[in-house]
């Protein structure tokens, strides 16, 4: 990978270009921790990334070695793992909530008991998610 960096005191604003062959994992995993310096995260749908503010985020998740976030109406898969994910947002209001996924509390409606040591999580939008309370002490 070949990096250029120039400087100009007369650009009003940063701006970071990619030009590649291809997006390869190592290439996703660079854009999606660019995206979060601006409290974005980056997520593909097909072949299109997308660029989705943190706040829109309910949850990430892995599932099969791959890592997705979901917004109130969209899934998109992240570049990251989820414990990269998990240390680049340890300042944010997400949280590890059980071995497979990362949880916006920010978007948690309301918190019950499910028996065996989790909990269930209702999200703003009605969806629930599991939390373990391995990872969660409420």
């Amino acid at each position: 990978m070949k990096i250029s960096i120039k400087q100009d005191s007369s650009i009003p604003e940063t701006e970071i270009t990619i030009v590649c062959k291809v997006i390869d994992e190592e290439l996703a995993a660079v854009i999606s921790s660019l995206s979060l310096i601006d409290n974005t995260v980056a997520g593909k749908i097909g072949n299109e990334t997308f660029f989705i503010p943190l706040i829109d985020v309910l949850y990430f998740e892995s599932v099969d070695n791959r890592t997705f976030f979901y917004t109130q109406d969209k899934t998109y898969e992240s570049g990251m793992k989820l414990y990269q994910l998990e240390e680049k947002l340890s300042n944010t209001p997400f949280v590890r909530v059980s071995k497979s996924a990362l949880l916006n509390i920010k978007m948690v409606k309301s918190i019950q008991p499910e028996g065996n040591s989790r909990l269930i999580a209702t999200l703003k939008n009605g969806e629930r998610l599991m939390v373990s309370r391995q990872y969660l002490k409420i």
